[in-house]
């Protein structure tokens, strides 16, 4: 018999005070000498509750959100009205333009923190910004290049005003890995500019086997010409179907509202853009790959890297 239960602790204090030895409650009652020197000892206190198992709950409980955690939450949805993604990946791995930002605005030094979608989203229902649980599962049709450098896809964004001037910048993004290629701005871009930065591109990740882009200007005639003598297919996406080329439109959405929104707090934000590059290929999590760009793209593209 054992005596998980309040009534067989109370009668082994019982049989104690009737003078039953140590010994032959033992043996009665199936417990070691401990456990009746245990529930004695807590006898002296009356009632049934003395018999019943005591809360583990610790006494302190040291909270992971902390006042200087839901403080950061708060400056980040604010500052850049990020969302409870990109806001769990900035906590969890920051640049170091946000981690200086978050550490002068905080007066402390910033620890990294790795928090769930649901516990900031919290945060910020508390102090009402507007938070809320992630949708319900969506169905989509997904595509996606085999192996790095398959694909880039290539799109402009803009014209944009940064550091009070107007500019342009051209993303290409490799359609596998997720990989940005390169993020270079223009205050204008021509079909010639194209070329010259794809070139630069060359000669650092190697060649494609096939862009995609769609029907501006810089990527007509001379463009797939340009690109058929590199031995390249260029393909073009359907005609008012920005999801063909799905991941430049979010490696844009990206660069919007993870580097636009910099000037938001920075004075020439725009020489963080290479920092702010190579954060997003080797340090940001990337939910669609479920890896970092960087260790997708390299793994696999050694060759073509060396």
């Amino acid at each position: 018999m054992g005596c998980s239960k309040p009534e067989v602790r109370r009668l082994i204090v019982k049989a104690r005070k009737r003078g039953y030895t140590m010994n032959e409650i033992t043996e009665m009652f199936e417990v070691s000498r401990w456990t009746v020197w245990r529930w004695m000892k807590r006898a002296h206190h009356p009632g049934r509750e003395s018999y019943r198992d005591k809360s583990r709950r610790p006494h302190i409980i040291h909270k992971k959100i902390t006042l200087e955690v839901e403080n950061a939450i708060i400056i980040l949805r604010d500052s850049f009205s990020w969302g409870s993604q990109r806001i769990k990946v900035v906590l969890s791995s920051p640049p170091p333009y946000i981690r200086y930002f978050l550490e002068t605005v905080l007066g402390t030094k910033w620890n990294p923190i790795l928090l769930s979608r649901q516990s900031i989203n919290n945060v910020l229902r508390k102090h009402r910004r507007n938070g809320f649980p992630p949708g319900g599962k969506r169905e989509w049709k997904y595509f996606r290049a085999e192996h790095p450098n398959d694909m880039w896809q290539i799109d402009i964004k803009g014209p944009f005003t940064i550091d009070g001037k107007r500019m342009l910048a051209l993303i290409i993004t490799d359609d596998h890995s997720r990989f940005r290629i390169s993020c270079t701005l223009f205050t204008s871009i021509k079909t010639q500019d194209v070329l010259t930065d794809l070139s630069r591109c060359f000669s650092l990740y190697g060649i494609p086997k096939k862009v995609l882009v769609d029907r501006g200007s810089q990527f007509k005639t001379t463009f797939k010409k340009w690109c058929k003598k590199k031995g390249i297919e260029v393909t073009y996406t359907p005609k008012r179907y920005p999801q063909a080329k799905g991941k430049v439109e979010r490696d844009i959405r990206n660069f919007a509202e993870e580097f636009l929104v910099l000037g938001n707090v920075f004075d020439n934000h725009i020489d963080l853009l290479d920092e702010y590059n190579h954060w997003s290929n080797y340090d940001r999590f990337h939910l669609g790959i479920n890896d970092y760009p960087a260790n997708l793209y390299f793994s696999e593209n050694v060759a073509n890297v060396c």
